[in-house]
This record gives C-alpha cells, sequence and structure tokens, in this order.
C-alpha cells in the first residue's frame, strides 16, 4: 500500500499557559475572549513560544500553561521534558507527532508486533517519546515496541521523526528504516485540504495500515 496514494493533512497544533499577560486576543481560531497569559514552552536554545490564550484554552501541565502543540509535546516527553536537551525547537512537532502516532495507531501497531511474537518472548512497550542523539549531532524522537525473551532483547520497532523533517515518519525495526510516510493529515493540512469525517477516518486507517504490514512483514524475517 502506498502511502503517496492518500489524502493528506492535519496536525497536532498548540495549546496555552498563564505566565505574562497579553493584551492580543486569544489565538484560538474563533475565540474573542482577551488573551491573558502566552505560552511556557521554552525550547532548549531558549526561544520562547510567543502565542497568547484566553485561560479557557490555556493547556495545563503541572504549574504551567501552554498552547496545544507544546502541551502535547510535554506531555510526550513525559519527565524528559525537564531537561532542555530533549526539547524540540519551538516550531518542531516530532515529539508530539510520534506520541499521537503511537496512541491513535496503538492497536493496529501493537497489534503487528504482538502477532509476530515467538514461543517465549514478551512486548515491552515505550509510555513516553524518547530522544536520542544521532551519529551527526542532530536529534531524533523515537517510542515504540521491544521483544524480549530470557537471553534478552530480540527486536525493536520504533516510530521516529527527525530533527531534519517534522512531517516524515520513519519505521525503523532493529536499526533499520523500513518504511518512511508524511501523514495524510499533515499533507492535507499543508495544502489547507478540508476532507470529510469519513475520509479522514478512511485514510488514518490506511496510514497506520501501512505501518502494521511493514511491521508484520519485517518481523516475520526475523532469522
Amino acid at each position: 500500500m502506498s502511502v503517496s496514494d492518500l489524502t493528506r493533512v492535519f496536525v497536532l497544533e498548540a495549546g496555552v499557559p498563564e505566565r505574562a499577560m497579553a493584551v492580543a486576543g486569544c489565538r484560538e481560531r474563533g475565540c474573542t475572549t482577551p488573551a491573558l497569559a502566552k505560552c511556557a514552552y521554552v525550547d532548549g536554545h531558549g526561544h520562547s513560544c510567543e502565542t497568547a490564550w484566553c485561560h479557557r484554552h490555556l493547556r495545563e501541565i503541572g504549574a504551567e500553561g501552554y498552547c496545544r502543540r507544546h502541551a502535547s509535546t510535554v506531555a510526550a516527553l513525559g519527565g524528559r521534558a525537564k531537561d532542555p536537551r530533549a526539547l524540540p525547537a519551538v516550531d518542531h512537532r516530532g515529539a508530539s507527532l510520534v506520541n499521537w502516532i503511537c496512541n491513535e495507531g496503538h492497536a493496529a501497531l501493537q497489534g503487528a508486533v504482538a502477532s509476530a511474537l515467538r514461543p517465549g518472548e514478551v512486548i515491552f512497550e515505550d509510555r513516553t517519546v524518547n530522544v536520542v542523539r544521532q551519529s551527526d549531532g542532530s536529534r531524533c524522537w523515537e517510542r515504540g515496541w521491544r521483544i524480549g525473551d530470557r537471553t534478552g532483547l530480540t527486536s525493536k520497532i520504533l516510530v521516529c521523526v527527525e530533527e531534519s523533517d517534522d512531517a516524515l515518519v520513519q519505521l525503523a525495526i532493529d536499526d533499520q528504516v523500513v518504511a518512511v510516510a508524511v501523514p495524510p493529515w499533515i499533507t492535507r493540512r499543508r495544502a489547507c485540504q478540508a476532507v470529510t469525517a469519513a475520509l479522514d477516518a478512511h485514510d488514518r486507517s490506511q496510514f497506520y495500515g501501512f505501518l502494521f504490514g511493514h511491521i508484520q512483514s519485517v518481523l516475520a524475517l526475523r532469522s
């Protein structure tokens, strides 16, 4: 199944916190309430999110408030969000996109992993997104599943987004990239293309089916 055949668009957007008073209106589409605070997100380079929101549209995590996108980034990283080295740039959706795919596609993706288990093997699942430093110094955000038995780990299946392109999703199995795709909702958003809920659901199902097929076929070839 080719992802290039899919209709595409969407994106994980921004939420909101409550730290600095703002004079402009809330950034939430259709909201006319004055903004009360800026998003609290500050990336590892010290760049902050400049969006401002009303109290109703802030996304609170702990003592801070974030825009929708950055609330999803902080939630995706869990405790790692306290480490500036793990934080994506303000305009980078990598961590939140990986988390979204692993959550929304969980039934299909974990189902593909489970279908490949051999006797004595079990699944270990990541609950938050990890960040790894690559050989060229760039970062990659990843989350996924590991298969192991009493001798140790036997396979790992990761959904990854690299620092160089925050829309390109990679599926890596045992350190080899076996599939790449831009999710259909991101492509459609870039094209400013609106679709029906039914078509959106169909495209998402195809996208997760694409990943499912690659996981299942590659794991079936394990020695």
